[in-house]
């Protein structure tokens, strides 16, 4: 654990610092000093002078609900890192924005009120999200009053605003010159010199670095000399931002690709005989056939963007998992179109991984190959922009930050405050109502639907399909991955060594739910279950707010297991696929959000990718997608402050009843001294997990119980 040093104060002068050490952190330059935030008042001049502000008119009349007009202004031009503080800045008092509105309307408020018409204050919504609370005032006389304060915050034209501070053009030498050298590529010129080493270099650019705020301490997977490699791109889908997906190839899409390999001939005759030989328990699939389906699309209707800027794929990925935990990546569908003759599937020429063992030189040479396999690189950025985007609005928006909210409102609905369910639950949910909203309002239709390769109403329908299809209890841990092909019996094993996020998930499962269970075992079933409040829950969040796979309770194991699922989704889960989005998706190449040229029609086609094709695939004549892209998973990957980890939930609970004699106090200090050394004993065992690793893997530390948030914070 980590401790607090109480540094000692000067007792003379001749203890204070000298004054070169005053003077070592102060450039005397100011043009080698970084700046790591705008200064509040000058950022906020500097968008009044450009009339990027909301013109706010307040009638004398009560009556008279205020007028606040959209910003008429659009900044023209910019530099690159003062467009990413700028949006930073911005979210920021966006978020700030809608706590102060939750706080004037009675929702979750700063200060702790007791609120006897909770089920009045927590309605339904009614709009293209699934269910959550009715935040948004209509402009009706019900909702007069919250309709005023909202629009006198400023929220009414909030999304407005990120995109008027995003400039149209960007300034700096360096910016002028990459984007220059990618011009001609984009215009179908192959010999500007503009190669993805230039955006390695550019990407490693101190000036261009983002502080060191998030877990990876400001590092991304473009610093790897070997980011592109078979290697890391396998090994994301165990330790990336989303390691929930992946499974057990079923015997259906094992003969698909297998008919797939004989259909191609002499060319994937290896691929044909490696999967005749494997064992089928060791071949596993990313899978992201559905897409076409979730936006209710034709199989073979091309998924893009409303300006057909952008281009999105459905790909389908096979992998062969090694006894010795080596993952490694044997075929790619691009994007899959109802059937494998109709898509294009392309076959690994290197159906092995590398030999850590073999010789340098040996090593360095498949290096190189992968490196220069330019069809193979492209197809693999399709399967990293497929699964930006179910990870972005699946694993993360819906199955963590939408189903959470189902459960807080639902539970609000339904029980009193002094009911042993909601005090349980309710530290859990701190912050998460206002951060929702914000993210609903302006982030998600403002930037994320901004960036993806749909169009019109087909992000809405990608969400509702998502959520349609969460399934709550085969969601619990203990269920979920051994359905996906990680028998728990079998996780310590040398098979599954590279697959920390199941090893540390079921351990934390585990001490939740002992947690859970002794908090809950304070109480008769007659506490729990009398007045009917935790069936009216379960009715209340299968019924009002659709997730009818929550569990009908009837029992006291499966109230504990429900509780520890939703201390499960807004704690441990949405820390494991929030807080690494920096480190792998923040360097565009490795995962970008689309496409921006057409997908290739045809094997052939692909075959001849070259560097430049996979160049005009990426956003590099668009600065403002591109930075866009990279500032979503700056902007969502903070560091969990210490004040907010879970560690500190538990010290929190045990000095709140330390030094009281009631019976339930005492065994409550017991409960939460000893939840704190079973989260202490977890720092050990998830270091551990890291630790034991292939050689040169990126460690996995952000389920540390220090770094773990104790609700959905961000």
């Amino acid at each position: 654990m980590a401790s607090i040093t109480v540094q000692p104060q000067p007792l003379t002068k001749d203890d204070a610092p000298t004054l070169d050490q005053l003077l070592s952190e102060v450039p005397k330059d100011i043009a080698d000093t970084q700046l790591y935030g705008w200064d509040s008042g000058v950022f906020a001049q500097e968008l009044v002078n450009k009339h990027v502000v909301q013109v706010v008119s307040h009638s004398v009349d009560p009556d008279t609900p205020t007028e606040v007009g959209e910003p008429e202004g659009q900044i023209e031009e910019g530099t690159w890192g003062g467009t990413q503080l700028a949006l930073t800045d911005m979210y920021n008092r966006i978020e700030r924005s809608y706590i102060s509105y939750f706080d004037a309307t009675g929702v979750e408020t700063t200060i702790p009120q007791v609120i006897k018409d909770r089920a009045q204050k927590y309605v339904w919504s009614d709009d293209q999200y699934p269910p959550h609370l009715k935040s948004i005032p209509k402009n009706d006389p019900y909702d007069a009053s919250k309709f005023e304060i909202f629009n006198a915050l400023g929220l009414l034209n909030a999304s407005v605003m990120l995109v008027k501070i995003t400039p149209k053009n960007f300034l700096g030498t360096a910016s002028q010159k990459i984007w220059s050298a990618f011009e001609g590529v984009l215009n179908g010129r192959n010999d500007t010199g503009a190669s993805i080493k230039d955006l390695e270099t550019n990407n490693q650019n101190v000036w261009r670095r983002k502080t060191a705020t998030d877990i990876m301490q400001g590092a991304n997977i473009g610093d790897l000399p070997d980011w592109w490699s078979d290697a890391r791109y396998a090994q994301q889908q165990f330790t990336g931002t989303n390691p929930t997906t992946i499974c057990q190839a079923s015997s259906s899409w094992i003969k698909q690709f297998q008919e797939a390999a004989a259909a191609q001939g002499a060319d994937s005759s290896q691929a044909k005989d490696f999967l005749a030989s494997a064992d089928s328990t060791s071949l596993y699939i990313q899978d992201y056939s559905y897409f076409r389906e979730a936006v209710q699309v034709s199989a073979e209707t091309p998924l893009t963007s409303g300006d057909g800027i952008r281009f999105g794929c459905a790909a389908v990925i096979l992998f062969h998992l090694g006894g010795n935990g080596q993952l490694h990546p044997i075929a790619i569908v691009v994007d899959y179109k109802g059937s494998m003759d109709k898509s294009v599937v392309i076959f690994n020429k290197r159906l092995t991984p590398i030999d850590a063992e073999a010789p340098e030189a040996e090593r360095a040479k498949i290096l190189e190959q992968e490196k220069n396999d330019w069809p193979w690189r492209y197809a693999k950025t399709c399967a990293q922009s497929s699964d930006w985007v179910r990870h972005e609005v699946t694993v993360h928006l819906v199955n963590t930050h939408i189903v959470e909210e189902v459960i807080i409102v639902a539970a609000n609905r339904c029980f009193g405050i002094d009911h042993p369910v909601f005090k349980l639950l309710e530290p859990h949910w701190y912050r998460t109502l206002p951060l929702n909203a914000a993210a609903r309002d302006v982030l998600v239709p403002s930037i994320i639907f901004d960036l993806i390769g749909l169009k019109d109403q087909q992000p809405y329908k990608f969400i509702q399909h998502a959520f349609n299809n969460f399934h709550f209890t085969d969601s619990y841990i203990p269920a979920d991955l051994p359905k996906r092909g990680f028998p728990i019996a079998e996780l310590d094993t040398d098979k599954f060594k590279n697959y920390p996020y199941a090893k540390n998930m079921n351990l934390m499962w585990s001490t939740i739910r002992k947690f859970v269970k002794s908090m809950l075992d304070l109480h008769s079933d007659d506490v729990l279950f009398g007045n009917g409040r935790i069936a009216a829950w379960c009715s209340e969040v299968q019924n009002a707010g659709k997730i009818p796979t929550f569990p009908t309770i009837k029992t006291r194991d499966q109230l504990i297991d429900a509780v520890t699922m939703c201390i499960h989704i807004a704690s441990p889960q949405h820390t494991a696929v929030n807080y690494l989005q920096n480190f792998y998706q923040v360097f565009v190449p490795a995962k970008p959000p689309a496409l921006y040229s057409p997908l290739p029609a045809s094997l052939a086609t692909l075959k001849k990718t070259t560097e430049p094709d996979l160049l005009r695939a990426l956003p590099v004549g668009r600065q403002r997608d591109w930075l866009l892209a990279a500032q979503i998973p700056w902007l969502l990957s903070f560091k969990t402050a210490d004040e907010s980890s879970l560690t500190r939930y538990a010290k929190s609970l045990w000095n709140l009843v330390r030094k009281k004699s009631g019976a339930n106090d005492v065994k409550t200090k017991a409960i939460a001294e000893a939840f704190y050394g079973d989260l202490r004993t977890l720092i050990v065992q998830f270091k551990g997990n890291s630790d034991r690793m292939s050689k040169g893997t990126v460690p996995y530390v952000v389920m540390d119980p220090e770094a773990t948030a104790v609700s959905i914070l961000i």
